[in-house]
């Protein structure tokens, strides 16, 4: 994993960030996400209609400044290994990725698997009909200001018959991953409109959940 890279698991975002990203703007593309999160899963379930929020997710950050440079076209992946997740990279087309967001995304997922949150996110999942979604979402500067968010969604269905010795192995069983996102752009001047919008929204949504303890 290049150093230059800052990664963070935010619930169910891997969110990696280049080094060249102000720590403001950092803040806010972290605020956006947990924004989209929260609104799509207001919207919909996403164990049972991830496209529909994978899709909510997108138009949240669309319409919080996020200007849509780009398209993954949606594709479909059987594997029997999660280390297997390393190939993702590979099946992403479509305009949403250019030569350096590729490579964000794959030292963000290898650093994923490398990591002990990989044991811990993954370890349940290998049990028939389990279905499971995440979003890796690697940050770059933008020549021209501002910063390239790729929105790699990611739904995972296994098909298991037997469990293997270690956590990423599976005997006689796969995993279907299915591929859904895009790429935007964020400057500072987009987001400020919806900036103290959202700050509310998320304290108050922090406030409630402590309420709710």
């Amino acid at each position: 994993m290049c150093s230059r890279d800052e990664v963070l698991l935010m619930g169910n975002n891997l969110v990696s960030f280049e080094g060249a990203i102000s720590h403001s703007l950092r803040d806010d593309i972290l605020d956006c996400l947990l924004y989209a999160e929260q609104s799509a899963d207001k919207k919909y379930d996403r164990s049972t209609h991830w496209k529909l929020w994978i899709e909510k997710f997108q138009r949240v950050l669309y319409k919080n400044g996020g200007r849509l440079i780009g398209a993954i076209d949606a594709d479909q992946l059987v594997i029997q290994h999660v280390r297997e997740l390393r190939y993702v990279p590979y099946m992403i087309a479509g305009s949403a990725t250019s030569r350096e967001l590729q490579a964000v995304l794959e030292r963000s997922i290898s650093t994923l698997l490398n990591s002990s949150h990989a044991q811990t996110f993954f370890k349940s999942w290998f049990s028939s009909g389990c279905s499971e979604s995440l979003q890796v979402i690697p940050c770059q500067a933008n020549e021209r200001g501002g910063v390239n968010i790729l929105v790699c969604g990611l739904q995972m269905i296994t098909r298991t018959l037997k469990p293997g010795h270690f956590f990423w192995e599976a005997v006689d069983g796969d995993l279907t991953i299915r591929s859904n996102g895009g790429s935007f752009l964020l400057t500072e001047e987009s987001y400020r409109p919806h900036r103290e919008t959202i700050i509310a929204h998320l304290n108050r949504r922090a406030r409630e959940a402590i309420f709710e303890l």
